[in-house]
């Protein structure tokens, strides 16, 4: 029997550390958002000041867990667009001369970006943009997403449409560069037409209504519009669709209950402020005219899971730390900013990278390929933010 001595056994196990410590990796993402304004630009929302401490808290999960266990980490580079496409795809080349392993993004835009990604062989992962060009997996082999597409909208349109038989209707939305509702309106179109849902007419306002503050574009729209309607779709803010109601309530075509409307609203419900949705953005008093309106109205909106109140002080309190350092003004009344779904997609994608990334290492793969991350995502299982 051969026994090993003390010093071979200390030299075993400094070799193994040597070794463990040599194929450690640091794996850098690029973190394409939109946070800021460019001078003169008074309407752009910047989505990134109510979600990227989404990221923060993702990686601080993964790095103290599984990765910290197998020697390697994640790093991430915040990569501005200011919700423009040519700057979104500008820094999406630009983090690819930084070497980075993977983007997490785009926000507004993805086409271009994906089409990139694909050519520089990086992961894609889109917490935001949902354009079903990139479904095309021919086209766009690299890029997957967290975000549910924009088909699960349309469908529960067509479903509620078809509950009350309502088979003709006129289709009004927000036609702005600065938000995704384009994007989702043609989804829509497509998808009531295709159902033999007649959208008799297309009418778009194109710069952001806030009730209260300036003209309503819905005074002219409903001119164009109500002889040859009785169901109105509206896809925009939630202070948009009360402008619609208020235009036809002051027109007096709500008062035999002959015209209905039924608004889109993407952005998740407020359970701490439903009062919100009787008022204008900022107003402290409901409009009296509304609560009569709103008898006239139905919303399609998505609804939080019950636990994503802890989330949201969690991805708060990352916000107010470096890199973004976001400040919440409702610290000193111990409350927290409203944050958007997207935070969720945003702290997914990165959970869902990591998932990736570990399996590809495992089996012995590259994992700074792209096509071999995607691969790893497909079919992949994972407990959403969401719930």
């Amino acid at each position: 029997m051969k026994c090993c001595s003390f010093a071979h056994l200390v030299f075993v196990t400094i070799n193994l550390c040597v070794l463990h410590k040599a194929t450690s990796e640091v794996f850098t993402l690029g973190y394409l958002t939109g946070s800021q304004r460019k001078a003169g630009d008074l309407e752009y929302i910047r989505p990134g000041l109510t979600i990227s401490g989404a990221i923060s808290l993702a990686i601080s999960e993964v790095n103290s867990g599984i990765l910290r266990d197998l020697g390697h980490s994640i790093e991430f580079i915040v990569a501005e667009t200011y919700g423009e496409e040519v700057s979104s795809i500008r820094q999406t080349a630009a983090l690819w001369t930084k070497q980075v392993a993977g983007y997490i993004g785009p926000q507004e835009t993805c086409v271009h970006e994906g089409r990139m990604a694909a050519a520089f062989n990086l992961p894609m992962i889109s917490y935001f943009c949902t354009h079903r060009d990139t479904s095309n997996k021919k086209d766009f082999p690299t890029f997957a997403r967290t975000r549910p597409p924009d088909t699960q909208i349309s469908k529960s349109v067509l479903s509620l449409l078809m509950a009350y038989n309502w088979t003709r209707v006129t289709f009004l939305y927000l036609d702005s560069e600065d938000n995704e509702f384009g994007a989702v309106a043609e989804t829509i179109v497509s998808t009531l037409e295709a159902a033999r849902v007649r959208v008799h007419m297309i009418l778009t306002w194109n710069t952001i209504y806030h009730h209260g503050y300036s003209k309503s574009p819905f005074d002219d729209l409903v001119e164009l519009s109500f002889t040859d309607t009785r169901i109105y779709l509206i896809l925009g803010h939630y202070y948009e669709h009360l402008g619609l109601l208020l235009s036809l309530e002051k027109r007096g075509l709500l008062d035999q209950g002959e015209y209905f409307v039924v608004g889109i609203d993407i952005e998740q419900y407020d359970t701490s402020d439903p009062g919100k949705y009787l008022k204008g953005l900022l107003q402290d008093e409901k409009d009296e005219r509304a609560e009569k309106a709103f008898r006239s109205y139905m919303a399609i909106i998505p609804s939080a899971p019950v636990a994503f109140n802890d989330f949201a002080i969690k991805v708060n309190k990352f916000m107010e730390l470096p890199p973004f350092n976001f400040p919440n003004p409702l610290n000193h009344i111990g409350g927290v900013k409203q944050i958007r779904a997207e935070a969720a997609y945003l702290y997914d994608a990165v959970h869902l990278y990591t998932k990736a990334l570990i399996r590809v290492m495992r089996n012995g793969e590259n994992p700074r390929n792209g096509t071999n991350i995607v691969d790893a995502i497909k079919g992949s299982n994972y407990l959403s933010a969401m719930g």
